[in-house]
């Protein structure tokens, strides 16, 4: 069915026009509902709660932070950009930072002159770092990082989204569900018979509880001028099968990308460096996994081939403008496998 997503788009007002006009038409081709609040002061408590609505009904909330702190809320003294960002961590949204690369090639009219707003700005770009962020030098680029952002951001956490009426009235009734889960039924049972028929044996691969060591990459981080080549550790931890298809598949979304299992593979390598104690006298914190911590590519493949050997998933491949990309799918086997590991247990 075609989901259309509601997007908060958070930034200051005076000196982001063009980014902000790059970024809603980034939004609309990819039929997304942008919503705004910065353009509406936010000078008393009733504008808050308004804006702080908007946001809960938002599905993603994104921030653009350049060289400006923004107007602040007259007793906290934090600027309601930051209010709004923060908020939306609370709640638990979907969030996505854009941070600008250089704010020494910005304008003077687009920076803080005043010492409080440079010092507050700084704090709040640290805060956003520590979250999933991207980094931009012109309104141009921003549109084009956004497009890609949120169209990730979409695989990795899926939302809710709106529907047009129109769909939801052609949208298949109760008997053309059942119609269609006996056919499904049906197809399943031909096709056991045909792995049957054809003597293929999954008995002797590997797969549950069988233990396996996943291989990672850790990029050091370094001095922005560093000319020094970053280093790079290689790192290896026990898992089992069924805990990375739980990962991969954690929210049993309706299809996955192959940047999904590579940012899933990478959270679940980060838990487990923690929990094993892999790393010794060394400070690593889990939020900077998207950028620093990466499965070993070679053997991100074969964990899927290996799912699909067992008969956990299957693909296909899907048409996005001119580019072409692979989906990764739970079959029915997966589901099955996938559902008793996520269900809700009574207490």
């Amino acid at each position: 069915m075609d989901k259309r997503y509601q997007v908060f788009v958070s930034s200051t007002s005076t000196d982001l026009g063009e980014e902000r006009a790059e970024v809603m038409q980034a939004l609309l081709e990819l039929k997304c509902f942008p919503a705004g609040m910065e353009l509406f002061p936010a000078a008393n408590e009733t504008q808050w709660n308004w804006i702080k609505r908007v946001i809960d009904e938002s599905d993603y909330y994104l921030v653009i932070v350049a060289g400006r702190y923004g107007s602040r809320h007259p007793e906290s003294r934090i600027s309601y950009t930051e209010m709004e960002y923060r908020y939306a961590l609370e709640v638990g949204k979907p969030t996505i930072g854009f941070l600008h690369q250089d704010l020494t090639k910005l304008p003077s009219g687009k920076c803080d002159f005043n010492e409080e707003d440079r010092r507050d700005l700084g704090a709040f770009r640290e805060l956003v770092k520590q979250k999933l962020c991207r980094f931009y030098s012109s309104p141009q680029e921003l549109g084009a990082v956004v497009s890609r952002s949120i169209t990730q951001l979409k695989d990795v956490c899926p939302a809710n989204g709106w529907v047009p009426a129109l769909l939801l009235e052609q949208a298949p009734q109760p008997a053309d569900v059942l119609i269609l889960r006996n056919k499904i039924e049906t197809l399943t049972k031909e096709n056991a018979q045909l792995a049957r028929a054809s003597g293929y044996d999954i008995s002797g691969l590997a797969q549950g509880e069988d233990e396996v060591i996943l291989r990672l990459s850790l990029h050091m981080s370094q001095e922005k001028d560093s000319k020094e080549k970053p280093e790079v550790l290689s790192l290896n931890v026990k898992t089992t099968w069924n805990e990375m298809f739980n990962e991969i598949w954690k929210g049993a979304p309706a299809g996955i990308t192959d940047w999904v299992v590579r940012h899933r593979l990478s959270e679940l390598g980060a838990r487990l460096i923690q929990q094993q104690k892999v790393l010794l006298n060394f400070e690593f914190h889990p939020i900077t996994v998207g950028s620093a911590l990466r499965p070993d590519p070679r053997q991100q493949r074969e964990i899927v081939l290996q799912f699909r050997a067992l008969g956990l998933i299957t693909t296909k491949v899907v048409q996005h403008q001119a580019v072409q990309e692979e989906i990764l799918e739970l079959t029915e086997a997966g589901i099955n496998l996938i559902m008793p590991m996520q269900a809700i247990r009574r207490q």
